[in-house]
């Protein structure tokens, strides 16, 4: 029990899973929609040379993409029910008192938290385009060739669970603070939509080569959709330099 919540009450696994896919969606619209403003909007004349592509969105296609983000929200809204779950039975590493490890423990444990998750994806992304029992799911993501913010939860429901189901696996390893957790779930989602949102955001400069020569941005992954066989990483690009899959 939680606070007073009982958790063995499915009214109420149902009231935090409702709860949930609302926060989940709502910031996934709020944060795309504001990311797509400031860039292609506020200051389109100043970015206009790091745009990608023209980024005018396109009913069809962000229809496409909303739909398909709900169905999203509402498997990663899941997987957090699982993960409270996990939790309130002592089966994660998720630590309430913040005096439990160093404050220097924290930004670390995002930082190895995002790491196993990048060679997670790493690896389930490249598999999921070589089987050709799990393309035609990933294939729903690829239908967005010119990406757009919008893009960034459009996955088939089967890959949002894979992708999701790594999350509380990961915290049943990796002792966290619920605000490095928070703090890595916000980095997931702006990773997502900087990712698909067509504008190069990052500095090119030749001085700052060293940060989008090993952070994935949007030239890295619109790569990805024009050339399915290269750049598979998620949010640093050695594992496809290691495994000669970059371009």
């Amino acid at each position: 029990m939680i606070e007073g919540i009982d958790l063995s009450d499915y009214r109420i696994l149902l009231l935090i899973f409702l709860v949930l896919s609302i926060i989940v969606f709502l910031r996934y619209l709020l944060f795309s929609g504001a990311y797509h403003w400031i860039f292609f909007v506020l200051f389109r004349k100043s970015f206009k040379k790091k745009m990608l592509f023209d980024q005018r969105l396109k009913a069809r296609q962000t229809r496409r993409e909303v739909l398909m983000s709900l169905y999203s929200a509402l498997i990663f809204s899941a997987t957090g029910l699982g993960l409270l779950l996990l939790w309130q039975y002592g089966f994660t590493q998720i630590y309430p008192n913040i005096s439990d490890f160093p404050l220097w423990y924290l930004p670390l444990s995002v930082f190895f938290f995002l790491v196993l998750h990048d060679f997670y994806y790493y690896w389930l992304h490249k598999w999921m385009h070589s089987s050709s029992w799990m393309r035609p799911f990933h294939m729903e993501h690829h239908k967005s060739v010119n990406t757009s913010v919008f893009t960034s939860f459009s996955f088939h429901p089967l890959e949002s669970f894979l992708q999701a189901v790594i999350v509380p696996i990961l915290l049943m390893i990796v002792p966290m603070h619920p605000i490095a957790l928070v703090a890595t779930l916000m980095i997931m989602t702006f990773s997502a939509i900087i990712n698909h949102g067509g504008v190069e955001i990052y500095p090119m400069k030749k001085g700052w080569k060293g940060l989008h020569h090993f952070i994935i941005g949007a030239t890295h992954h619109d790569i990805h959709h024009r050339n399915s066989k290269k750049n598979f990483g998620l949010y640093f690009t050695f594992w496809d330099r290691i495994m000669k899959t970059e371009k």
